[in-house]
């Protein structure tokens, strides 16, 4: 439960602890992990000041912070886990317009919270595919029914930056040439579950192939799922091979998404050095950004397992 104060001086600490401790004698939080009823309610509603003041919870928690009431909602949540907000008061002065105020605002409070889970449940999912995938450097893109784009990797971005000149953000439709190929994934899958996914998309570019797969929503969860690959072409794995085992070290942790201070502290050597090393890297390539270069990398990496 968020409460109100969010800065709390060492005795509110204390107190947050034991409100912890003793959450089982807080009314409203009883009530709403009983019934489900997330509406706005007070402990005044429940309790006299006396009955109150009489329990632990009041003495440990809510008189070290200087709390006479509270006013909460409560947001739906799997039980027993209740996730709410809650307003303190130094008196009992909560108004029934407070209590209206705070119902209007709940479904919007819902809304946001279901949209914030949502994003974390996704971005939890694409990451966990791309560590099942890592060894082959794929990525991950995941779409809705009208193929929108609700999660994708940084890995997948740029691959679709660098084939395509398409950059994708969540909420924007497949680029052309990838939605008509979507699409037409979907009518096969409704006719021939399986076959689409035998019938990849294969799109040339100067870095190599990308090849994409129609992974169909049940498989992985509840999106449908685009599985991104990279293969070099023979030149650009010729231009991979002039690299320097430093260059390499250096353009490995570039493809891991670190910055030139974060890979100088990891190879100890001054941020001037790797940045040094990157323009060696980008010439050797005859690329001109870290995400290019990433991509080359993530393409010698997938030609190497085939």
């Amino acid at each position: 439960m968020v409460l109100d104060p969010p800065s709390l001086n060492r005795s509110g600490m204390e107190g947050q602890k034991a409100f912890e401790r003793l959450a089982g004698q807080h009314p409203v939080l009883q009530y709403h992990a009983r019934t489900g009823d997330g509406r706005a309610l007070k402990i005044s509603d429940f309790l006299s000041r006396d009955q109150f003041h009489r329990l632990d919870l009041y003495g440990e928690s809510f008189r070290l912070i200087g709390a006479e009431d509270q006013l909460a909602v409560a947001l739906p949540s799997r039980p027993p886990l209740v996730i709410g907000l809650a307003f303190n008061r130094s008196r009992r002065s909560f108004s029934e317009r407070d209590r209206r105020v705070l119902d209007l605002v709940r479904p919007h409070l819902v809304y946001a919270h279901r949209n914030a889970e949502l994003r974390s449940q996704l971005s939890e999912m694409v990451a966990l595919l791309e560590r099942l995938l890592e060894a082959g450097n794929r990525a991950v893109v995941l779409i809705d029914q009208s193929r929108r784009i609700r999660q994708s990797s940084g890995r997948a971005a740029a691959l679709l930056v660098a084939y395509l000149g398409s950059e994708i953000s969540p909420g924007d439709f497949l680029p052309p040439t990838i939605d008509a190929w979507v699409k037409w994934c979907g009518r096969l899958e409704g006719l021939e579950h399986g076959h689409a996914q035998s019938q990849p998309l294969v799109i040339y570019g100067e870095h190599g192939r990308l090849v994409i797969r129609f992974l169909p929503r049940g498989e992985i969860g509840a999106y449908d799922a685009l599985l991104l690959e990279q293969v070099a072409s023979a030149d650009q794995v010729r231009r991979l091979k002039r690299l320097s085992v430093r260059e390499n070290e250096v353009l490995g942790w570039v493809a891991r998404g670190k910055t030139n201070p974060q890979i100088a502290r990891i190879l100890s050597v001054s941020a001037g050095t790797v940045q040094k090393h990157l323009e060696h890297i980008y010439d050797k390539l005859g690329v001109r950004t870290r995400a290019a270069a990433a991509v080359a990398l993530a393409g010698f990496s997938a030609l190497d397992e085939i």
